[in-house]
């Protein structure tokens, strides 16, 4: 605010136009001053409000940020633990590994004594096979003579069981014409008895008359 001299008069001490214009001066620049304040005032508030406005977005993104942090601390976690598990498997899967390569030199190895071994078991299939191939024909021959054998047997016992008919009929036509005689002999023996039951009487009145 400017310093003015008020002009002083005979009566009443100081010029009132002085006063007055002084006083609407001071008016005009204190409502000046008020309305330059107010608008400062204002321009504060909504840089206040923007402040504030743009530290609770902060905040809110400080709280996605921290959220974001816990998540990917999470994640970190979980990928330190897959990792590691990733590791064990890795640790096996080398061991597997270092396995398979030895069974793989082994088998490399082996791969002639199998080859070998494939091709004696196909001698040995095949020797199995011509074995077979004997057994059976050698079975069916068995088989034929046996039946031969047996068809001969037949014809033979047929043979012999006409044969012993043959023989057993005769024998018993013969059995029974000694049957007969026999039954006749005693008859027989009967006339000669008697002859020398006389022969003996005459000898012995032979003897007597001597």
């Amino acid at each position: 605010m400017e310093n003015n001299t008020f002009k002083s008069v005979t009566f009443g001490g100081f010029d009132k136009q002085d006063v007055i214009r002084y006083i609407e001066q001071s008016a005009r620049e204190a409502a000046e001053i008020q309305e330059r304040l107010q608008q400062e005032n204002d321009g504060l508030r909504a840089q206040v409000q923007t402040l504030e406005e743009r530290a609770a977005e902060l905040e809110r993104r400080a709280e996605e940020a921290e959220s974001r942090c816990r998540g990917l601390e999470q994640q970190i976690s979980q990928e330190r633990t897959a990792r590691q598990a990733l590791e064990q498997e890795k640790q096996v899967l080398e061991a597997e590994k270092a396995k398979l390569q030895t069974l793989a030199d082994e088998a490399q190895r082996l791969r002639p004594e199998a080859e070998s071994y494939a091709q004696f078991r196909d001698r040995v299939g095949d020797i199995e096979c011509e074995a077979h191939k004997r057994a059976a024909a050698l079975e069916a021959a068995t088989v034929a003579r046996m039946r031969q054998a047996s068809d001969a047997f037949q014809t033979q016992y047929q043979a012999l069981m006409s044969s012993f008919e043959t023989t057993a009929s005769h024998v018993t036509g013969e059995l029974r014409k000694i049957e007969v005689t026999l039954a006749q002999l005693p008859r027989a023996m009967d006339q000669p008895g008697a002859e020398l039951k006389e022969l003996k009487e005459m000898l012995e009145r032979s003897g007597e008359s001597r």
